[in-house]
């Protein structure tokens, strides 16, 4: 039992955020007097420095000289007691994301 909730909580630890870069999209007429970055999730502008996780997507994006994203990793498992949860686009990044839930001696950890 010990060992298959540490091999669990291996995987889960194990698993990383994919990243990725991008330029700035240009902003709109409306939101040019705004300084930082357009984000288009959104239709806003955030200031350089700052994060938005915003809903409906499950990534984060951190505005600076680039716009830096980051998504769930890969999760997986053999174990035919446990599966792995969907994407709940209704909660930000990272608690969208999925994650492997255990079902041992009939209790859900």
């Amino acid at each position: 039992m010990v060992s298959k909730i540490f091999i669990v909580a291996l995987i889960v630890g194990t698993a990383s955020a994919a990243t990725w870069m991008g330029m700035p999209p240009k902003k709109p007429a409306g939101l040019a007097h705004k300084s930082g970055c357009y984000v288009e999730e959104i239709n806003d502008v955030i200031p350089f420095g700052d994060t938005v996780s915003p809903i409906g997507v499950c990534y984060s994006i951190s505005c600076g000289s680039v716009m830096d994203y980051a998504s769930c990793g890969t999760v997986a498992t053999d174990d035919p007691n446990c599966h792995v949860t969907d994407e709940d686009l209704s909660k930000p990044y990272p608690h969208c994301c999925p994650d492997i839930k255990c079902d041992i001696d009939n209790n859900l950890f």
